[in-house]
């Protein structure tokens, strides 16, 4: 009897085939073999006999594939896959690739190219690649074509993948054709760059106000209360004048009237989904949403000491929190953690508690948290941002076994003459969690005063409050906004749905998204947050109207593709739905005026400079110069090659001579500095060495 395992990458089958190997091998002979993240795809429209030698303004729209046929794009893996397959007599294949909807997707892929619907497939679900977790998921393959959980995610992939390319095909084509620009349009992409352009528009139209709140200090220093309302609102006014009026009018004394102490209890937080730690690490490190993930994936697949990176869950299974003195004994190496005493009746305390231990949310997304793997970290091999980033989810883990954080906190209402001031304090009575955190929870302590007593004013000011616009989008707050689109919305039904989506995208692919926005011009990074350019300008402005930039809409979606992945929703209903939305998206491009927009991009051609490959006259765009003939052809050349901006007389003579002479200034993707000249070879900028 012998298998063939199928890993996503060459790093994870190492890993897999290290510990299966070392074992008594349970299922016999297994042949490992590694993919390289998707070797198949989707074929592109021109790939289809019947649309492959029309242009494309001559395609019939919407354009819908009867059955979507699959490419292979990585010819050298899949025909090694096919040849052992053809060699040896497999009783089955295991699929290994990495346990999410995407990891589902390559494999059904290849399946169907492969036509291996006929083999025993199994699949195997991968939480953790210590020897331990690897063995423990050879013990629970699950049937690929029949298990709910299996067959939910890879209905969920078909649904997604086949969405995005009948949204992104047809209205890339559309909207190109019609404005004689390039548009990439994309089902997340689109409602992200939207976010980022009305923040940024708010904050350019943000006027600055300013409110005078009256302010009174007692006899008593510590005593320094507010002006409120009747319900305990703070009361500013927009006229300083009219708070001067108020502290005028409030006399030389205060009656304390109302006096409260409460205990405030707040428990540890819970823990870390991908998209937590890729906010947190943001706002607090800096960190960018694509660096987190390379360092989570790193923590978990080179040095093994955590959980399953890619997760959008926040809880842990019944069965995983069996594991909680190994995992503790891991977390607990954390350098300079304050030394804390965990009992077996803490353990029990959690697994208790729905807020960690919840078997129902944990079904859903498939994954625990983020958690240790009870392997014990080498820190001194870790460089400080792995350092930083395992510290926060070893921190965090040992955090839910401690008491909730207590504060005592004092109120006191003070009545001047009629007017109602407030003075609030807070003093930690007991640390809980909060100790093993380097953050002190801020106190201000509030002197014991009896109720009743009146006391004088000794002082009497105007607090300036000045308003302030929205906080400009970072990439770790952008990835908070995609996941919690619901705060960006009024109130009503739509917004606990969005709630239920969890946003627009995965967590597992947001971070990508932010990246291509930025590396494709639409949007720009500077050291106070994200930037939308005149390019992202025109792209949400062309597309103003269009219901793909409604990231409501883009959730809803979402929502379907979850339901899809839990059973609750049939492929073929939403497919159908999907089908409806294409033919919608398109009808509301009909009386869309692109007129001006061609007219701006026809004063763009240059005189005197065709296209090498086809004659039409070249057009200068923002990020270099392209021929106007697009997209029947694509010649272009960018304005930066190798980080060295070529002039317009360099990009001219590249054009019309076909080469440059030799430039200096060049950077390689190591940092080297070279001299190159460049020339055109059927299209392509190439670099010619000098000899030396």
């Amino acid at each position: 009897m012998s298998y063939l395992y199928l890993a996503e990458k060459p790093s994870t089958m190492l890993a897999v085939k290290a510990a299966y190997e070392k074992s008594k091998k349970p299922l016999g002979n297994i042949v490992f073999m590694a993919l390289s993240g998707h070797v198949c795809g989707l074929k592109l429209p021109n790939e289809y006999p019947e649309w492959s030698e029309k242009k494309w303004r001559d395609l019939p729209l919407p354009l819908k594939p009867e059955h979507f046929e699959i490419k292979v794009i990585r010819p050298d893996i899949v025909k090694r896959i096919s040849d052992a397959l053809k060699k040896n007599r497999f009783e089955g294949i295991i699929v290994g690739t990495d346990s999410d909807v995407e990891g589902n997707g390559i494999y059904a892929l290849l399946e169907e190219a492969l036509h291996l619907e006929r083999y025993k497939t199994l699949r195997f679900f991968e939480t953790g690649l210590t020897e331990a977790e690897i063995m423990k998921s050879f013990g629970k393959l699950t049937d690929f074509h029949t298990n709910k959980r299996d067959v939910g995610m890879t209905e969920a992939f078909r649904i997604r993948s086949h969405f995005d390319w009948l949204i992104g095909m047809n209205l890339t084509i559309a909207y190109t054709v019609k404005s004689n620009m390039l548009f990439r349009i994309g089902r997340v992409k689109a409602p992200t760059l939207k976010l980022v352009y009305d923040n940024c528009r708010e904050i350019e139209c943000f006027v600055k106000k300013m409110s005078y709140l009256p302010v009174i200090q007692t006899a008593n220093p510590q005593i320094v209360a507010s002006l409120v309302d009747e319900k305990g609102s703070g009361l500013s006014f927009p006229d300083r004048e009219k708070a001067a009026l108020v502290l005028q009018d409030s006399g030389e004394y205060a009656e304390i009237i109302q006096k409260e102490k409460k205990i405030k209890k707040t428990p540890a937080p819970q823990l870390y989904n991908l998209t937590d730690i890729q906010v947190e690490a943001g706002q607090r490190y800096g960190y960018s949403p694509s660096e987190v993930s390379d360092i989570t994936q790193k923590l978990y697949e080179q040095y093994k000491v955590l959980s399953y990176p890619r997760t959008e869950g926040r809880y842990l299974s019944t069965e995983k929190s069996m594991e909680f003195p190994m995992l503790l004994k891991a977390a607990q190496t954390l350098p300079g953690l304050y030394p804390v005493t965990i009992t077996k009746e803490d353990f029990s305390r959690v697994r208790s508690d729905k807020r960690f231990v919840n078997n129902e949310e944990v079904e859903k997304t498939s994954h625990d948290a983020l958690i240790p793997t009870g392997k014990i970290p080498d820190w001194g091999k870790m460089n400080e941002k792995e350092k930083i980033i395992l510290s926060m989810i070893y921190r965090r883990f040992v955090s839910m076994f401690l008491p909730a954080l207590k504060e005592e906190k004092t109120k006191y209402v003070l009545n001047a003459n009629g007017n109602l001031y407030m003075a609030k304090g807070s003093k930690v009575s007991e640390p809980g969690f909060s100790v093993i955190y380097e953050r002190q929870v801020k106190e201000y302590v509030l002197p014991d005063i009896p109720q009743n007593k009146k006391i004088s004013i000794d002082r009497k000011g105007i607090k300036e409050i000045e308003s302030k616009p929205p906080k400009r989008f970072s990439e770790a707050l952008l990835v908070s906004a995609m996941e919690n689109i619901q705060r960006y919305m009024q109130k009503g039904e739509l917004k606990d749905i969005m709630k239920k989506a969890k946003g627009i995208g995965k967590p597992s692919s947001r971070a990508a998204i932010i990246k291509d926005l930025i590396d494709t011009g639409y949007m720009e990074k500077k050291k106070n947050g994200l930037y939308i350019t005149e390019k992202g300008k025109k792209y949400i402005e062309v597309l103003d109207g269009h219901s793909i930039l409604n990231p409501e809409l883009t959730a809803s979606w979402e929502l379907h593709m979850q339901n899809i992945r839990e059973g609750n929703e049939s492929y073929n209903n939403v497919h159908s739905m999907i089908l409806e939305y294409v033919n919608e998206s398109l009808k509301e491009l009909e009386h869309k005026d692109f007129s001006s927009i061609r007219q701006k991009n026809n004063n763009n051609f240059l005189e005197g400079l065709n296209c090498p490959l086809c004659g039409k006259p070249m057009r200068q765009l923002q990020f270099g110069y392209a021929c106007s003939g697009y997209p029947d052809c694509r010649f272009s050349v960018p304005h930066i090659v190798c980080s060295k901006k070529l002039t317009d007389n360099q990009m001219k003579n590249l054009i019309q001579k076909g080469k440059t002479s030799v430039l200096k200034g060049f950077v390689s993707k190591k940092g080297t500095k070279f001299d190159a000249a460049l020339s055109l070879e059927n299209g392509q900028v190439k670099f010619i060495f000098p000899e030396r």
